[in-house]
């Protein structure tokens, strides 16, 4: 599974958000081209949130979702400079989001993703090259491209 064929350039943002929920606001948001109920997802994602935290340490969230208002899988990408409160095991503030949405039904491609994307950020040389990357939306999302293929 090739993650970048789910990340667009128009997908990766700048949060201006301090807090977990307006920065799933901001990132659904972005991706309104790719959800046929922005409202829905939203919440989907936020009870997924209310669950159990998707932050995974180390500066990175997975927020994740899936619902019928979504045709295909995508990655949404928000980098927050200041660090967002995603109450992660090591207490670390969020800067890297990665949000993963798609359709419900498709429980191998969701459990892929998830894991590709765990496997592509535990590499901590690479972690530490992508928040060196979050000045610079373009270079960011041209690292990822390099290091995805």
């Amino acid at each position: 599974m090739n993650l970048i064929n789910y990340i667009d350039r128009q997908r990766v943002i700048f949060l201006e958000a301090n807090e977990i929920n307006s920065a799933l606001e901001e990132m659904v948001e972005a991706s309104r081209e790719k959800v046929n109920n922005s409202d829905n997802f939203l919440q989907a994602l936020i009870n997924r949130e209310e669950l159990m935290s998707t932050g995974f340490g180390f500066g990175i969230a997975y927020p994740h979702a899936k619902t019928p208002d979504i045709d295909e899988f995508f990655i949404t990408i928000g980098i927050s400079k200041a660090g967002i409160d995603w109450k992660s095991f090591d207490q670390k503030d969020a800067q890297l989001i990665f949000m993963i949405g798609g359709p419900d039904g498709q429980q191998d491609i969701y459990l892929k993703l998830l894991a590709g994307l765990s496997s592509f950020l535990k590499n901590s040389q690479l972690h530490d090259q992508l928040t060196n990357f979050c000045e610079d939306i373009d270079s960011f999302y041209q690292f990822i491209v390099k290091n995805l293929n």
